[in-house]
C-alpha cells in the first residue's frame, strides 16, 4: 500500500513539475525540463540543417555550439544503409550570406541549367513553438516563445 501511495505521489508531482512549463517559463527550464515536451526551432544550413537552439553567434558568424557528428553514409544498393559516424566537426557559417548553386530544369527531352544567387541574412532573434506530446504520438500546440542567439563567448561548449 506504501508503494502505491509513493507513485501515485510521484506521478502528481511530476505532472505538477510539467505543468509548469509556460510561455513565462526561462529558456534554460524549458531545455532542461524532461518528458512530453517538443521545441520547433527553425535551423541554420551549414552543409546541413542545425537547430536555432544550438547555434551561438561568434562575430559575423554563426557557429554550433560544439562539435556534431561526421556520419558516412554508405548505401550500397543491396542492403540498407549503413550510417557510420567517422569523426566530429564544428561548423560555422556567415549570419550575411551569399549562395551560389545552378537551377536546372530538365523539361522538353534536355536540360536547361541556370546559375542562381541567393543572398540573406539569419536573424538573431527567432520564434519557437513549443509542443507537448500526447498518447499515440500526437502533439498539443502550448505556446510559441522568442529566442536570441547567444553570442559564443557567453555559452557553454556543449
Amino acid at each position: 500500500m506504501k508503494k502505491i501511495v509513493l507513485s501515485i505521489a510521484t506521478l502528481l508531482l511530476a505532472q505538477t513539475a510539467s505543468a509548469a512549463i509556460t510561455a513565462n517559463s526561462s529558456w534554460e527550464e524549458i531545455f532542461a525540463a524532461k518528458g512530453p515536451y517538443r521545441i520547433h526551432a527553425p535551423v541554420v544550413y551549414m552543409g546541413r540543417a542545425i537547430d536555432y537552439t544550438y547555434v551561438c553567434r561568434d562575430g559575423n558568424n554563426l557557429r554550433t555550439m560544439g562539435p556534431v557528428d561526421i556520419v558516412y553514409n554508405d548505401h550500397n544498393g543491396d542492403g540498407p544503409t549503413k550510417f557510420e559516424v567517422v569523426g566530429s566537426e564544428v561548423l560555422s557559417t556567415p549570419i550575411n550570406y551569399v549562395q551560389h548553386e545552378d537551377f536546372c530544369d530538365a523539361s522538353y527531352s534536355r536540360t536547361l541549367c541556370t546559375p542562381m544567387t541567393y543572398t540573406g541574412s539569419y536573424p538573431m532573434t527567432v520564434d519557437i513553438e513549443v509542443g507537448r506530446k500526447m498518447n499515440k504520438g500526437r502533439e498539443v500546440y502550448m505556446f510559441t516563445k522568442s529566442y536570441t542567439v547567444p553570442d559564443c563567448a557567453t555559452v557553454d561548449v556543449k
